[in-house]
């Protein structure tokens, strides 16, 4: 009776241990509560450089079973048609989460293009932007609808990290929650419609750096991380 009432304390003792590590390993300190956070519509200017928003261009809305998981996944979404003096138009679509435990998943060019249509007709190509004085690690992908031809360019910001989805991806946010922190982060998408990929690419960077030229130092961060700290404002 002695070794059984013996193994039942220590069974006991296990469980109380395993459960007190499981409240202190949780993460419970959002990143975004420890800075102030304005809108993404007051962070993108609605012009800059050779560029202003095209107001002639009324986004398409997502389906309702798309928009009902991105409400459930996004803290705050943004989408933009930009045109030049040359008549060229490229698309920045921001999506905002608090969580990034949430799954940010959901929004990536791979997963929510084919949810509304699509067919991808070149995966992942990992990339090295250098824009601005920068080098961006972003993603090209191109999708497909009908006559419809996409090149996209995006990149994820998780916390201060730029990282890639996948495991970069639950590398990076793993490494905060064992630090009791849940991050944040905003995914970055630009795109265009143009059946020349090399120019359409092309066209991207160049508004890429355009935009991050024109966003105040202030607020690079929310698009860069880490990478777009260290400069004063102007």
């Amino acid at each position: 009776m002695k070794a059984e009432a013996l193994r039942a304390a220590v069974f006991a003792l296990v469980m109380v241990a395993a459960a007190a590590m499981a409240v202190v390993a949780t993460p419970h300190i959002y990143m975004a509560d420890q800075h102030a956070r304005e809108k993404l519509a007051d962070i993108v200017p609605p012009a800059f450089g050779d560029w202003e928003v095209d107001r002639s261009v009324i986004p398409v809305p997502p389906s309702p079973d798309l928009q009902q998981v991105l409400d459930a996944t996004f803290d705050e979404t943004l989408a933009l048609t930009y045109r030049n003096r040359a008549g060229q138009r490229v698309m920045l679509s921001l999506a905002y989460g608090r969580n990034q435990h949430k799954g940010m998943n959901t929004h990536r060019p791979e997963v929510c293009y084919p949810a509304q249509g699509f067919r991808v007709v070149q995966g992942s190509v990992p990339v090295q932007l250098r824009v601005d004085g920068r080098e961006i690690a972003a993603t090209r992908v191109v999708a497909e609808l009908g006559p419809r031809h996409e090149p996209i360019t995006y990149w994820l910001v998780v916390g201060e990290h730029i990282t890639h989805f996948g495991y970069a991806h639950r590398a990076v946010a793993i490494g905060y929650g064992l630090r009791g922190i849940i991050p944040d982060g905003v995914l970055v998408r630009v795109s265009s419609i143009d059946r020349d990929q090399a120019a359409a690419f092309a066209l991207q960077e160049r508004f890429i750096g355009d935009l991050l030229a024109a966003v105040r130092p202030l607020h690079l961060p929310r698009l860069l991380g880490a990478a777009g700290q260290g400069q004063d404002e102007p």
